[in-house]
């Protein structure tokens, strides 16, 4: 089948079956899910039923790779063009698991809607030497090479998700707001979809609100830093907070928090997104020695950055979210919903008139709504139909997302 031949059979039916593969900036690994796509006779999806998941977690050495190409000053070129195939490896590993355990006809499958790993995004724009003097542009960075994938899987592959919208003046992020709506609108209520993985971001569902009334931002570091210093301590042994059971050992230091809270992104309005290149390694080492001349322990360390991350979450909601419609309920997914320190912190600046609940209440697991956006995303593709909101990424224009590889013949 050639490109032509998918796009003209896909369009024919209103009935789909996509998966959509995420790795996110956590640097966990892949996730992989199976969905059905329904449609109305316009091709506007009406029902997104989510029917299989795997994850796949990066071993130890992997992450180790893969966050070396994301300190600057230290990834090297031949890393970055391995990386870029050897993760092709990964996401395809990911698929032919997922059709495995989910026992479909791989034939049966239209597309793979993969993300890619990020390793760098750079969305303020930078001075580069055009063909006419200097230009400013934009960048962004995700590796898992689409052709690898799609050789390996014998399924096309949708991939390079932000490019478009980064094209036309967009952030290129945040893009999952697109099934948001979908999925988690209630009438009359204003909800706020908190994904919590290496960075924090929200959807903004505004009560009496409809799919153009969306908004959403990155609110700024999610697990990330809790991650690296618990990664730090423990010599790589450990990877996270499981359940945040270190941070609820540990007092917050106010002093500490009063100072990581002092950073200018928070007070920036969006649309804005930020990354590991701000957040990353050279970060938590700073907030490192900050705390050594605290004398804080590690479980305080801890306590202060899980703090930190449910203060800039609900401070972001003071700022940006309150001033425009009133929060019924924030629904948390990603990795820190399985956090219960992190959870009951957000609880508690919030307060006790604002729901909080995971996505796992409304039948999504955490693991699987960034996924399950990018499914949706590569749909759209497929018609050819926009999928970016440049209400939420500051895109001149709507734009068609993605580039489409086929396999091999």
């Amino acid at each position: 089948m050639n490109q032509m031949d998918l796009l003209q059979s896909y369009r024919s039916r209103l009935h789909h079956k996509l998966i959509g593969l995420m790795s996110g900036t956590s640097l966990d690994g892949v996730d992989a899910v199976l969905v059905d796509i329904d449609t109305d006779e316009g091709g506007n999806a009406v029902r997104v039923t989510l029917k299989d998941q795997v994850s796949i977690a990066y071993t130890p050495q992997m992450k180790e790779v893969v966050g070396r190409l994301c300190l600057p000053g230290k990834a090297d070129i031949n890393d970055v063009a391995v990386a870029h195939s050897g993760l092709a490896y990964w996401n395809a590993e990911a698929v032919n698991r997922l059709i495995e355990h989910s026992n479909v006809e791989r034939t049966s499958v239209d597309a793979i809607c993969m993300h890619g790993q990020t390793v760098w995004h750079a969305p303020e724009p930078q001075p580069f030497p055009g063909p006419e003097g200097f230009l400013t542009v934009t960048g962004t960075l995700q590796l898992g090479n689409a052709q690898f994938v799609a050789s390996l899987t014998g399924l096309p592959v949708i991939s390079d998700f932000r490019s478009a919208d980064m094209a036309e003046g967009g952030q290129g992020a945040p893009l999952a707001p697109y099934i948001d709506y979908l999925l988690f609108h209630q009438k009359g209520k204003g909800v706020a979809v908190q994904n919590i993985g290496g960075i924090g971001n929200v959807t903004v569902l505004p009560a009496d609100g409809g799919p153009l009334d969306v908004f959403a931002f990155d609110t700024g570091p999610g697990n990330m830093i809790i991650d690296q210093l618990v990664a730090l301590h423990t010599n790589q042994q450990s990877q996270f907070d499981k359940g945040g059971a270190i941070a609820s050992t540990g007092r917050v230091s106010e002093r500490l928090l009063d100072v990581l809270l002092n950073d200018p992104y928070f007070t920036k309005r969006p649309p804005k997104s930020t990354g590991r290149e701000v957040y990353g390694l050279e970060f938590t080492n700073r907030l490192l020695q900050k705390a050594s001349s605290l004398q804080l322990s590690f479980e305080d360390t801890i306590a202060t950055a899980t703090a930190f991350t449910a203060r800039t979450i609900t401070q972001a909601y003071v700022d940006f979210v309150l001033p425009v419609t009133n929060l019924h309920t924030v629904i948390v997914s990603g990795g820190g919903a399985r956090n219960k320190t992190l959870l009951s912190m957000i609880r508690s600046y919030l307060g006790s008139n604002i729901e909080v609940a995971v996505s796992d209440d409304y039948g999504i697991p955490d693991q699987a709504r960034e996924a399950m956006a990018f499914a949706l995303m590569g749909h759209e593709s497929l018609l050819g139909r926009p999928a970016n909101l440049p209400a939420v990424t500051g895109a001149a224009k709507p734009v068609v997302l993605g580039t489409i590889t086929m396999q091999q013949l």
